[in-house]
Order: C-alpha cells, then structure tokens, then sequence
C-alpha cells in the first residue's frame, strides 16, 4: 500500500481513516482530517480531473471508481440570473413576480425601477451593481402589470436580456479572477453570430450597453462573447416551490461533456447550487457526462438540437448506431415490404439518406424530418385531458410506427400520467383492463430507460413509483382466496419502493410522495396479514 494510505496527511503518524471523497489520504483523527481541509485538502479532494482531447475539449474524467448514488460535484453559481426572455421576476430573489392585484403594478426598485418582491430586495448584492449602472443612465424600466392579461399564460419579457450579460461584464472589476474563469468558457461565438438571435442582439443589445449605459470601454465582440459563453454554458435552474425559473454559470460544471446516455444527472439545491450524482457505478478513466437534451428525442431530432442550443454535433454512442443501440427510436416501419424498418445510412450525417433494411426502399432525410414534424404537431394538437386520443394515436399508426418509435414512446409517457390522474380515470377509477394497461406502458417505458436513461436517473424514478402505484391498485383488488398472488404483486412493489427511495433520496421535494407510497403499502401489507390470518 503506498505510504500517502498508510500515514495521516496531516502529522505522518500511522492511520487508516481514509478520506470518504477523494480515498486518496488517510488521517489518525477527525480533528486531522478538519485541520489538513483548512490547509489545502478543501482544493484537492475530488474523485475526477480536469482532461482534454480534440473531439471534446476541456472535459472531466473519473480518477477512481465511483459508486452509483455518489456525489461527484457541488458548485455554486458563479453568475444567476433571467433568462433571455422571462416571465416578470425580481432582480433581488430571484422568485416570480405574482399578480400585484387589479389596478395595481408590480413593486418597483426606487433607484432603478425594475420590478422587485419589495423594498427588502432592492439591497440584494445580486442587484445593485446593475442597478447602479441603470439610475445613473436615468434608464427606465417599462415592464408593467396588465391587469387584463391571462393569468395562465406568462407574460415573457425581452428586457430581461441585458440582465445576465451585466453581471458578467460588473464581474470585471468586483471579482476579476472569477471574470477570468468565465471568459475562459467555450463560446461557439462565430457560429452564433450567423443565427437571428444574435443579428437581433447585434442590433439592439449593443446600442443599449454602449449608448443607452455608457459602457463605452466594451467592444462588440466581448459583449457578444459574454452572450455567446451564457448561451453554451448556462444551466437552467427550476425551483417550482421556490417560484423560480432562472439560468445560473457554474464555471466547473462548464467543462462536464454531453452524452446520450449519461453516467450522471444533476439537480439544484435551496442555494441554487448544482449538485452532480452518479447515475450507475463509474469506473476510473471514464469521461464524466451527463445529458444536455431529452432521452425519448430521436438521434435525429437530439443531433438537431445539439446543433441549434448548443452549437456542437454529438458522436456518442446511440448517435453513431443507426439503430440507436437496439430500439430503434428514430425509425419508420416500411409500408412496402411490412416487415423492415427504416433507417439512416449514416446517423452522424443529418443529411443522410435513410433506407429500409429488408428492401430498397429509400427516403431522403428531409421527408423523415417532414414526417416527424407533422407527427409532433399531430401529436401537441391531441386532447390531453383523457387518454382516448393519444389511445386512439398509438393505435392509427400501428402500422407506420413501431412500438419504440419517439412519437409512441412519448404518447407512451403521457399515458402513464393520465392513467390514474386525468378526470373519470383516477386509480379507484381505472377499470381492470386500464389497470393493465398502465403497468404495461410502465414496463415497456422503463426498458427503454434502461438502455437511455438507466440506473438512478429521475426519468426512471418517476416510472417505479408510476409502477409501484399501480401494482399496490392491483393487489388490493386480488380476491381473497388468492393471497399468494397478493403476496408476489405486493413484494414486488416494496422492492420498487426501495429502489425509488434510493433514486430519489436527495430530491427533498418527493419526500411527501414516498411517506404517503410507503403508508399505502404498509396498509396494503396489512391488509394482507388479515386476509391471511383469516
């Protein structure tokens, strides 16, 4: 064993306490342990480093192995803030701004007059560099209360813009090492500036920041370049109970690759900072990913995004296998020959013809991409409030699409949540027939996410405890002379309650969800003993 593992970091003295984060030192005492963090350990204890190559970049890579559950990375926001369009939030917390009441407007800042919660947040450190920077322009806000807007449909404003790019730039002289670590992100910068998005910018953000503000001492391209590195790094931070939807830079999380199917899965505590976990177990050497689109998307459609959000085309494994690793999410049935399926020559070129693999029909990628985006529409103008229509669509393209087509499997998933949760179709009301029908849409979903979106991922959670519900709803309706089969249907989903307890041990907004689970089961289980003691 070598010596950094068998002598306390701190006083060399033989220990065997070994650092639970990075297991690469050993300490005699916890009093050692605290004081070598205080000296320097803080800086170093991580279980990855910082790597590169040509096709990715700066990236991180795993220095040891990982096991599945772990915490990888916690990291602060190094900039928070609107997005570019955004429904009225306040500039000091953050939080949505609700309706101040008929006849009224929303609070405004008394130096700058942005929206705020109250007087309390116009002291925000958050906000009073950039509010500086308006009062002494005499800038004026005009977002406005319209008592007559639907309530329902948020209001998104595009003054919001200007807000995130300041923070950056005021960065320069508040805290100019943490303005060097963001200017250092990728950008994608040149390829931006060829989209509308960034003409429009070019045209009015600009005028605003040097003329309207008088930051003078900017160039076009470094204000361009500060929007260019939010737009390819930014996370979008959602904290439902919290009322926020903002974006937030955390400069470490930057250099985390994408991949289609991901080893890790991210989430954001109370304090907005992000929080990495291991999805399945890591090995030492593997590449530290996650994923920056949806698993249900196909290849073509995720490759599309990529390319459009984040300005990169992805190579990963499921993109490169044109049958995307077995399920064939992408491809089309052939109504000629009624038995091959449609795929692409080359998934890693979108312009790709696409062939049949039994015989020589073949469409070009542009009526594939045609078809999609009539399915998608198809599919956005169904009636969501019952199941019958997306029912009724599985069963129209029966032919056409396969069973894990990325229509159906969507249309799938929507069902999973209308069964036992739309009007006239709650869990006491499911007949025994749609009963079964959500426990096969479970298990035919969650083998799919096995293979896109496996081990401890939220995507999966989310179908167990979907499973889990409805094979309690089973179980309590067995008759009572077949305990045996209450028994098994009742084992199984305590052993899914497990699982998702484990999935969803750090998500502090299930914990509700999975005490009223584990009462309802326990209940069931009672029931069962009765039954059985009878």
């Amino acid at each position: 064993m070598p010596s950094a593992l068998t002598n306390c970091a701190f006083c060399q003295a033989r220990a065997s306490q070994i650092c639970a984060a990075c297991k690469s030192v050993v300490y005699c005492s916890r009093e050692h342990q605290k004081e070598h963090w205080k000296k320097g350990h803080k800086r170093e204890c991580k279980c990855y480093e910082v790597a590169s190559n040509d096709m990715l970049g700066r990236h991180l890579r795993a220095t040891r192995d990982i096991k599945i559950g772990e915490q990888i990375l916690r990291e602060a926001p190094l900039v928070v803030g609107p997005k570019v369009a955004s429904a009225p939030i306040c500039l000091g917390c953050h939080r949505n701004i609700g309706a101040p009441g008929k006849s009224m407007n929303y609070y405004k800042c008394s130096s700058c007059t942005w929206p705020l919660c109250g007087k309390e947040c116009e002291q925000s450190p958050h906000h009073r560099g950039e509010c500086q920077l308006m009062a002494q322009s005499n800038f004026q806000s005009k977002i406005n209360y319209h008592p007559d807007q639907d309530q329902n449909q948020e209001r998104k404003e595009s003054a919001y813009c200007v807000i995130m790019l300041l923070r950056c730039m005021l960065l320069k002289t508040s805290q100019p090492e943490d303005f060097v670590r963001l200017f250092s992100l990728e950008d994608h910068l040149k390829e931006r500036l060829e989209t509308p998005l960034y003409q429009v910018l070019r045209a009015n953000l600009i005028t605003f920041i040097k003329t309207v503000l008088g930051l003078r001492e900017w160039s076009e391209m470094e204000i361009l370049r500060i929007a260019a590195i939010l737009d390819t790094n930014t996370f979008e931070v959602r904290q439902p109970k919290e009322r926020r939807k903002v974006r937030a830079l955390y400069p470490g999380a930057a250099m985390i690759s994408h991949d289609c199917v991901p080893n890790m899965r991210h989430r954001f505590d109370d304090n907005m900072n992000i929080i990495f976990l291991a999805k399945r177990a890591i090995s030492k050497g593997e590449i530290l990913n996650i994923s920056y689109t949806q698993p249900l998307r196909s290849t073509i459609q995720r490759r599309l995004h990529l390319r459009q959000a984040k300005c990169f085309d992805c190579a990963c494994q499921r993109c490169s296998d044109p049958s995307e690793l077995g399920t064939f999410a992408a491809a089309q049935m052939c109504l000629k020959c009624k038995a091959g399926k449609i795929i692409p020559l080359n998934p890693l070129q979108n312009s790709s013809p696409w062939k049949c693999q039994l015989c020589n029909v073949k469409k070009s990628a542009k009526e594939i991409i045609t078809i999609d985006n009539q399915l998608q529409l198809e599919i956005e103008s169904l009636d969501k409030s019952t199941p019958t229509a997306l029912e009724d669509f599985i069963y129209r393209h029966r032919i056409d699409l396969h069973e894990t087509n990325t229509h159906v499997l969507q249309v799938k998933y929507a069902l999973t949540q209308l069964y036992g949760n739309a009007p006239g179709f709650s869990m006491d009301e499911l007949t025994e027939d749609n009963l079964k029908r959500k426990v096969q849409l479970c298990e035919d979903l969650l083998k799919l996410a096995d293979i896109f979106d496996g081990g401890w991922s939220i995507f999966r959670g989310n179908l167990l405890i979907d499973l889990e519900e409805a094979l309690v709803a089973q179980a309590m309706r067995v008759p009572e002379d077949e305990a045996t089969e209450c028994e098994a249907i009742l084992r199984q989903a305590a052993e899914l309650l497990t699982e998702i307890g484990n999935i969803m041990k750090y998500e502090t907004e299930m914990e509700e969800v999975l005490q009223e689970r584990q009462r309802i089961l326990d209940h069931a289980l009672e029931r069962f003993k009765e039954v059985e003691e009878c």
